[in-house]
């Protein structure tokens, strides 16, 4: 079962229009992921769902359960509640963060457009000016910037360092993109006008010398679901004396699949 595609079927005899996309008679139109929590918060689309107006679903079926079609919508993925249980009957309890129907995930790279992997390398280096912003004063700074083609569930990261003089630190940070929509701390979906940080989950984290073994952060479960397409921030920030300094950075995630397979 594709947990990417999202469709939505016209199951009537007329034409409908749900959040500007007129969808014939029969039809489907394919909801992307920029548009994802637009859908899934828009009353008319949640209406339609439960009057049997239009059905929610992907490539390999279409869901009868009004709670399948919006979770799907929303991005949840169904839960066989049996997949839980053993062949006895008995419940099975599962001692990890890892989220049903996903895999881990390593990776020092983003993805591009249409393949997984072969994006922005996570890495940085002051001896030249690459990926180079705006620094405080007596600073350096650099930003690096990249995403996923699927959702993602972050667990841990690793940070490896050369060189790095006292007062060096690391920030982290999950972008809603410009024109996507985001929840605020009370729930509330908002559309971004600019590009607006949601998360900085790595907040001034020091680190100076060198460790080429990594320092490794870590945590006992995972991050909430972070859209597909979302941006990550890695903005490093060294004296304004360093010229030497370089570093990269592992990340431990959790994601539905790890290759394209069609």
């Amino acid at each position: 079962m594709s947990y990417k595609i999202c469709k939505a079927k016209n199951i009537t005899e007329i034409t409908i229009t749900l959040c500007g996309q007129e969808i014939l008679s029969g039809a489907s139109y394919t909801i992307q992921d920029t548009e994802r929590i637009q859908w899934g918060i828009d009353d008319q689309v949640l209406s339609s769902i439960t009057e049997d107006i239009v059905q929610i679903g992907n490539d390999a079926e279409y869901f009868t359960s009004y709670s399948d079609q919006i979770n799907w919508l929303k991005g949840d993925i169904p839960v066989d509640i049996s997949a839980f249980k053993s062949p006895d009957g008995k419940p099975i309890i599962r001692t990890e963060s890892l989220p049903y129907g996903c895999t881990i995930y390593f990776t020092c790279v983003g993805d591009i457009t249409g393949s997984i992997g072969g994006g922005k390398v996570l890495e940085w280096d002051f001896s030249n000016s690459t990926d180079d912003i705006t620094p405080p004063t007596g600073f350096k700074r650099k930003r690096i910037e990249w995403s996923f083609i699927d959702s993602v569930w972050l667990k841990e990261g690793t940070l490896f360092f050369h060189n790095a003089s006292k007062g060096s630190y690391v920030d982290v940070k999950v972008v809603c993109p410009a024109g996507n929509y985001y929840y605020k701390n009370d729930g509330t979906p908002t559309y971004a006008e600019v590009d607006t940080v949601v998360s900085h989950y790595v907040n001034h984290y020091f680190f100076q010398g060198t460790c080429p073994m990594g320092d490794e952060l870590n945590t006992e479960t995972c991050s909430n679901e972070i859209p597909a397409n979302y941006k990550f921030r890695i903005e490093v920030t060294v004296p304004d004396t360093d010229s030497t300094s370089n570093g990269y950075i592992n990340f431990e995630m959790y994601r539905v699949r790890t290759e394209i397979l069609e």
